[in-house]
């Protein structure tokens, strides 16, 4: 019976078929899914919105909600503004004042408040893409509110030319994020909130007391989920009174630790305006990474549940339990959820039987085979996204760096899960790297043409894992054809697939961008991170790129373990040569993160990497970011890595060796950039 209240749910059933199904109370409820703050600033994240797709299929009433750039738009707005000044003074009072500098520069501040004011709607609005003459009123600089980071785009002369406004604007917004963060709320970023304390938090109580703490959540959040909820309410006692349930099923994403304190309070507010009419839900990355082996029951005072991986199996086996009048079976029938039963203790239901870390009913075949078909055929068409209200943020003048921030894109996955799954760092143990489902092109590009109708828009952004070249190449021809073709970029993998052909034919269909991951430049250091190409593929594969017109961005990492000072060099050297040639146009290093999920701690637990030492604190609610033994070591690497990319990438200034930004006793470069680069046939 459980199967079939599942398969019902998650196919695209007529809702007569579903009410004949045995047990079945009738019941119709309305879906609710939230983006909590704070998420980046550019464009709608894309989880609630396949969510949303996801219930309407269903048959379900749904409305997606994105409470970042909500509480965004209010917190910088004139109004806002006028908050944030009033609160950061009864706040000063009776704190020990800073000193030098800093006081400086928070009296600026304060003398300054009128003009913040001022500027606030007209600010918001440019950034909007509203208002194009606001940008020579930027221009000339006379008048407006310098902080540290406006001052420095202005420059000596005080002015700038009206095409780097938006980089003026981006500043402004950011001095003042910088005010609030110090004045107000320490944990504040524009997007993210604590998320150094919500990444590998080991105890709950913390997490919930900066949400609890929070000036900007408690003044800007929580009224805005308070408004919101009473009009949930009103639509319920509608639906109540038009014979439905009057039940709600809230369903809150947290892709980023920064996104919890967010969705602890849209939850807490929810249970205070709804009490048992609404069903809340928690899933996203953090979840799916972070708290996989969670045991804590604290947080399940807020949720319901707790869902996991693609979350369409977790939602369609929580909707079947909640539709079944007869529930002696228990909740035996959920699928990838946490729960917390009668007697106070967290159940872990229904994960695949190779989880170890969630051990419990592992779901049927046939239900694997139900979320396949959501996965390729679900896509969003982002009806009710309000795409004039998200800020185009330019904190870099680097063109690839650039859209990231400064572009509303469409966005979407051509693939769940990553076809080449081997990368040591990786989380290769989790469902959404492990498990490699193609996207349905007819599908995809059906519900991009609805949503390019609806917002106007054409450009895409495929997020999460790399593009596949075969599902890119389809994708291109499909797009060449049409009269209006799509501009796209994401992730891809530098290896052997990307040919020159290739490359050119994708350009042809409209792709602009890639970035991908190179981690370490070096020909041992590819091979001990399993990157499944060499350095002669990966230049071939970036001049590749190069020749098609198509801009390419480099992930790269340090400090991987056993990595030697004199790799670590060699592997510098050779980014700055690739930028040199122009084979690459922006690149980010991460110091390595050893994390619980990665290929690299699943073959040491199974003992066949006895030189490393993971350091696993005991954690009832997040872990996934590991210490390891020996990894300060590499921490003397982050600042002249740092400096030397800046330098190198962001101001040009490539004739700089290495050893310009090293101090005395770091290896110097050995390797021979340009007889690598011969060999591979570049010069």
């Amino acid at each position: 019976m459980r199967e079939l209240l599942y398969r019902n749910s998650i196919k695209r059933s007529s809702a007569m078929a579903r009410k004949s199904a045995p047990g079945y109370t009738g019941l119709t409820m309305r879906a609710l899914c939230i983006q909590p703050p704070f998420v980046q600033l550019n464009a709608p994240y894309p989880a609630i919105w396949y969510l949303d797709a996801w219930f309407r299929k269903e048959g379900l009433p749904s409305a997606a909600e994105d409470h970042s750039i909500a509480v965004t738009r209010a917190l910088y707005g004139r109004e806002g503004l006028r908050r944030v000044f009033a609160g950061a003074r009864l706040a000063l009072k009776g704190k020990k004042p800073p000193e030098g500098e800093a006081a400086l520069r928070l009296r600026a501040y304060f003398e300054q408040e009128e003009r913040y004011i001022a500027l606030a709607d007209g600010l918001l609005g440019y950034l909007s893409g509203g208002d194009p003459s606001f940008a020579y009123r930027l221009a000339v600089g006379a008048g407006l509110p310098l902080g540290m980071r406006a001052e420095a785009v202005l420059g000596e002369e005080g002015a700038i030319a009206a095409e780097d406004a938006p980089a003026l604007a981006t500043a402004i917004l950011n001095d003042l994020t910088d005010f609030i963060g110090y004045a107000l709320d320490e944990g504040f970023g524009a997007v993210r909130y604590a998320e150094r304390l919500a990444s590998g938090a080991r105890d709950y109580g913390e997490v919930a007391k900066a949400a609890a703490d929070s000036w900007v959540h408690n003044q800007f959040y929580r009224p805005l989920l308070k408004e919101r909820y009473e009009r949930l309410k009103d639509e319920l006692d509608a639906d109540l009174a038009a014979g439905g349930d009057g039940q709600a099923l809230m369903c809150v994403t947290a892709p980023f630790p920064g996104c919890l304190a967010g969705a602890l309070l849209a939850a807490e507010e929810a249970k205070a305006a709804l009490g048992g009419r609404v069903t809340t839900l928690l899933g996203g990355g953090y979840v799916s990474t972070e708290l996989r082996f969670l045991t804590a029951p604290e947080l399940f005072d807020r949720f319901d549940y707790l869902c996991y991986d693609a979350g369409y199996a977790a939602l369609a086996s929580v909707l079947a339990l909640l539709r079944t009048a007869d529930r002696g079976e228990g909740r035996r029938g959920l699928t990838r959820v946490r729960y917390r039963d009668e007697g106070g203790a967290v159940i872990a239901a229904g994960f695949p039987a190779d989880e170890t870390s969630c051990p419990g009913f592992s779901a049927p075949a046939s239900e694997e085979e139900a979320e396949r078909e959501a996965l390729a055929t679900v896509h969003p068409d982002y009806a009710g996204a309000d795409f004039s209200a998200y800020l185009r943020i330019v904190d870099s003048p680097n063109p690839m760096h650039r859209l990231w921030n400064d572009t509303p894109w469409l966005k979407y996955r051509l693939a769940y899960g990553c076809y080449w799954k081997r990368c040591a760092f990786c989380d290769t143990e989790l469902d959404y790297i492990k498990r490699y489902l193609p996207c349905d092109l007819d599908a995809l590009m059906a519900a991009a043409d609805a949503a390019s109708a609806r917002t106007g828009l054409y450009g895409l952004h495929f997020t999460d894992e790399a593009m596949p070249i075969k599902l890119v190449r389809q994708f291109a021809l499909r797009n060449r054809e049409r009269s209006r073709p799509f501009s796209f970029w994401g992730n891809a993998r530098f290896d052997r697939s990307w040919t020159e052909e290739a490359c050119a034919m994708a350009a042809e269909g409209g792709l602009i961008a890639v970035s991908g991951g190179i981690e370490i430049a070096t020909g041992k250091g590819l091979e001990i991170v399993d990157k499944g190409f060499n350095l002669s593929d990966l230049i071939r594969s970036l001049v590749h790129f190069k020749r098609a017109g198509i801009l390419t961005h480099a992930y790269l990492i340090y400090g991987f373990p056993g990595q030697s000072d004199q790799d670590i060099a060699d592997s510098a050297e050779m980014v700055r040569a690739l930028l040199s040639e122009g084979l690459v146009d922006s690149a980010f290093w991460h110091k390595f993160v050893l994390t619980r999920h990665s290929r690299l701690y699943a073959r040491w637990e199974r003992g066949e990497v006895p030189a490393l030492e993971p350091i696993v604190p005991p954690s009832r609610f997040a872990v996934n970011d590991l210490r390891f033994k020996g990894e300060e070591y590499y921490e003397r690497w982050t600042a002249p890595l740092d400096a030397a990319l800046a330098a190198w990438a962001d101001r040009g200034e490539l004739e700089l060796p290495l050893a310009t930004f090293l101090p005395k006793g770091l290896a110097r470069p050995k390797l021979d950039a340009r007889t690598i680069l011969a060999n591979a046939g570049i010069r």
